[in-house]
């Protein structure tokens, strides 16, 4: 049971009403278990004295005698009832025994009585245990008191009664645990002052000292089991009275008895005479009881001012309280059980543009909302009334000018102690700017999936190859066009990697990617060229840029792949240079003879002079002219003259070197030029064009047809144009000279033909 011994819970406590003192009502909840333990404890042993005859058990003072044993057993089954009837146990198996349990006292208690009424022996004074020494002083051996039986009676009535819900019932409860302490008391005092012939009154005979005691315990559980009703209400208030109440009752239930006590035993003592230990006693009264009386008075005071200034600083509190309800940023509003409004605050009624006395005890909710909104509320209000609140509901307002205003309400129901709806409580915000970004918000979404939904098609459908790596290098997206150039489906490439798919490329590929993955710089521009799964046998090139991607902290988690099939445009390019470097060498050869024309033979002059000039070397340039070619065209016409001018272009190739240059001058004239080759080394060389030429017969031409040469070597300090006039002299000097023959520029000599 000691273990079992605790303090309510709150829920008990809040039981009691809002106007006591919960700490107060836990204490005197808690006396009662200490008052229900100590009177079930000396029950106890007490039997057990009986039992085992301990004589200090059965009897604290042997001058008054030993407790019957159908006392004790009394106490026992009184003080397991008050234990019972603490409110921790109502509602349980244990509640209902305590119920049980108070009939078994009044049982022993009425048997008792009705002994000593009748003058009969009923045999229950002695059912438990023998009193052979009369050692219980009573009438008749083991039999209780009459007090004692008198008092069992009005403290069981009193544990019947208590747990009755009838307040009328508790009220006689209390009267009577209350009239059996004034009785009880009565006794101890007696012994406590030494009136032994109290003793002697019938009533108090027998009593054992321990079970006054035991029983004034019981009486005070009995009042302490009910702190905040009956006259002990005042006790457990939470007030002024109450605390008052506290300090004083103990105060003036133990001051009389304890200087009482004193009195007595001064004057046995013969410090002063019996008339002097009055006035002594009355004096000490008086004063101690002014000075309680000024002491809580002061206590009182301080108190009160301590209200009054809590009161102040609570109106304060109230003030700001109102004024943060009544400017809140949000509305406030609160609706009876109808709907009806019974208060709202500045700021809503300002959105609504109403005044108090419009909206208050005038309008309900549902007149302010549009027909759409009221079909929201009729949805709901079930919900709303099964769930006790409602969170976010959007509605729109009807303003006084008309306008709507739309709002999001989250509203709560208060009830009251039975559990009934009394109002709701609402909290309203504007939402206008909310639904405006709202629309916004919507027609971006709109945007931005259109958007999404063109480059979805522009990456499925680009006449570009688009895809996306991760670090492994797994496909995790791809476009058609890149799916059609590896030769594989799009879906077939999801997860793979490029060694998978495009084995032919994959190394080279992982050497590109190589500066995306580890520095995060793209790699734009880079051409390919391969082979691919789709067309094993050709080689393809293709153009492509490399893009990192990156997480928010900067990491590159993958990449981007954008590829342009170049294939047909580089063999574009190739046709278009070799196209460009056949016109280039039309423009510079003479279509006639299939050497180098005038504006060959000009450039490479330019350049070959430029060169000796700055660096050195030497250069020779020989003029040559086919003697009498007029002759051949005036007789066998111009075709057969073309064709004789053809075939002495090929004589002259044919003693050249590589690094020379032949070109038609003009008619029947060719320039010659001999890049490091003197003027001697150049005459030798084209004696032998010449006597070649003079011993060949040119078909259709019957007899052999002669040319003339004339030989120059650059000289530094002259141009290109002075070098070619030197040559042409030359030549002109060997036609004078007879034709057929090789001139030098700086000789006169001739070698016939």
């Amino acid at each position: 049971m000691i273990a079992a011994l605790h303090t309510p819970h709150s829920a008990a406590i809040a039981s009691f009403g809002e106007f006591v003192d919960g700490e107060v009502v836990r204490r005197l909840l808690y006396a009662s278990q200490i008052c229900a333990l100590m009177v079930t404890t000396v029950g106890v042993l007490v039997l057990v004295g009986w039992q085992a005859d301990v004589e200090l058990f059965k009897s604290i003072y042997s001058d008054l005698g030993a407790m019957a044993p159908a006392s004790a057993m009394a106490f026992v089954l009184a003080g397991a009832t008050l234990w019972l009837l603490h409110p921790d146990y109502d509602g349980t198996w244990w509640g209902w025994m305590a119920r049980v349990l108070p009939w078994a006292v009044l049982a022993i208690s009425l048997l008792t009585l009705a002994e000593y009424l009748l003058h009969i022996n009923l045999g229950i004074d002695e059912l438990l245990f023998s009193d052979p020494g009369r050692e219980v002083q009573a009438a008749h051996p083991g039999r209780m008191s009459l007090v004692g039986a008198l008092g069992f009676g009005l403290l069981g009535a009193a544990l019947l009664l208590i747990r009755l819900d009838s307040r009328t019932a508790q009220r006689i409860a209390r009267l009577m645990a209350l009239a059996t302490s004034v009785m009880l008391l009565m006794g101890l005092l007696a012994f406590l002052y030494g009136k032994a012939s109290l003793w002697a009154i019938p009533i108090f005979h027998g009593v054992a000292l321990h079970t006054f005691a035991a029983m004034l315990l019981l009486a005070g559980g009995i009042l302490a089991i009910q702190p905040a009703r009956g006259f002990t209400t005042l006790l457990a208030s939470a007030g002024a009275g109450g605390r008052l109440s506290r300090r004083l009752l103990p105060f003036a239930f133990v001051t009389p008895l304890a200087l009482g006590w004193l009195r007595l035993e001064g004057e046995q003592a013969g410090f002063y005479p019996a008339g002097m230990g009055v006035d002594l006693m009355v004096v000490t009264i008086v004063t101690l009881f002014v000075l309680v009386i000024w002491w809580n008075a002061r206590r009182l005071d301080v108190a009160d001012m301590k209200a009054r200034r809590a009161q102040a600083a609570l109106r304060e509190y109230a003030d700001e309280v109102r004024d943060l309800y009544e400017r809140a940023p949000c509305g406030y509003h609160s609706l009876d059980a109808d709907g009806a409004f019974v208060r709202i605050n500045d700021t809503e009624l300002s959105w609504l543009g109403y005044a108090r006395e419009e909206v208050v005890g005038t309008l309900k909710f549902r007149d302010l909302l549009t027909p759409e909104s009221r079909k929201v509320l009729e949805e709901t209000v079930p919900r709303f009334t099964s769930h006790g609140e409602i969170k976010d509901i959007e509605f729109e307002l009807r303003r006084k000018d008309g306008s709507v205003l739309p709002v999001s309400l989250s509203a709560t129901i208060v009830r009251d102690a039975a559990g009934r709806y009394v109002m709701s409580r609402s909290t309203v915000f504007d939402i206008t700017e909310r639904r405006l970004a709202r629309q916004a918000l919507r027609q971006s979404t709109e945007l931005v999936r259109l958007r999404l939904a063109e480059i979805e098609q522009i990456y499925r459908y680009a006449p570009v190859g688009l895809c996306n790596f991760d670090r492994e290098y797994r496909y995790v997206r791809i476009n058609d066009r890149l799916a059609q150039i590896n030769g594989f489906p799009p879906e077939a490439h999801i997860g793979k990697t490029i060694w998978e798919m495009v084995p032919q490329l994959a190394d080279q590929l992982k050497e590109i990617y190589r500066p995306v993955y580890e520095r995060g710089e793209p790699v734009l521009d880079i051409e390919i060229h391969g082979r691919t799964h789709k067309d094993p046998e050709t080689d393809h090139d293709w153009l492509a840029s490399y893009f990192p991607l990156k997480s928010d902290s900067g990491e590159v988690v993958g990449m981007t792949a954008v590829v342009l099939d170049i294939t047909e445009r580089k063999r574009t390019e190739q046709a278009l240079r070799e196209s460009e470097a056949a016109v280039r060498a039309m423009s510079l050869t003479d279509p006639l003879t299939g050497v180098a024309n005038r504006r060959r033979l000009d450039e490479t002059l330019r350049i070959e002079v430029h060169r000796v000039q700055r660096y050195g070397g030497r250069l020779s340039a020989v003029i040559t002219d086919l003697d009498h070619f007029k002759r051949v065209n005036d007789e066998h016409g111009h075709q057969v003259g073309d064709s004789v001018l053809h075939e002495f272009a090929h004589l002259i190739r044919a003693h050249c070197r590589d690094t020379d240059l032949v070109a038609r001058f003009g008619g029947e004239e060719f320039v010659i030029l001999m890049p490091e080759v003197g003027a001697t080394e150049a005459r030798a060389c084209v004696e032998r064009m010449r006597a070649t030429l003079a011993q060949r017969i040119i078909p259709p031409l019957t007899q052999a047809i002669t040319a003339s040469f004339g030989v120059a070597e650059f000289v530094l300090g002259e141009d290109e144009g002075s070098l070619l006039r030197r040559a042409d002299r030359a030549l002109y000097r060997g036609k004078a000279a007879g034709r057929n023959c090789v001139m030098l520029a700086e000789a006169d000599a001739c070698s016939p033909g």
